[in-house]
């Protein structure tokens, strides 16, 4: 196997590692970095041997550069974490709000089933 060979696997297997913890951070609705310290021992235990910087400089080219917007002294920095406004033009809704939603949804349900 040639050394690029190699070197394309581990690509692979970060841009894997970085999708996932972009998703995760979505799914969760968390801000969209992760230690950088933190990146490197997951890559290292999936049996990808990085350190910081290959981290910063992989960062820079594909497929990461796709996932990854930058690595800081600290942390990595997933796509869309230096947007402005991550809701999507959403706004967030109170306790309140969204308890009054759901009982009004609720009623309205139950009125249509006859209870």
């Amino acid at each position: 196997m040639l050394i690029k060979e190699v070197a394309g696997m581990d690509n692979g297997k970060l841009a894997a590692l970085a999708t996932f913890l972009l998703n995760r951070a979505k799914d969760s609705n968390v801000e969209k970095t992760f230690p950088l310290e933190s990146f490197v021992k997951l890559a290292n235990q999936m049996g990808v041997a990085v350190d910081t910087e290959s981290v910063r400089d992989l960062s820079q080219r594909p497929p990461l550069n796709a996932i990854i917007s930058n690595v800081t002294d600290k942390e990595v920095v997933f796509k869309g974490a230096d947007t402005a406004d991550q809701s999507g033009g959403m706004q967030p809704m109170a306790v309140d709000q969204a308890q009054a939603t759901v009982d009004r949804m609720a009623k309205r349900a139950a009125s249509k089933k006859g209870l």
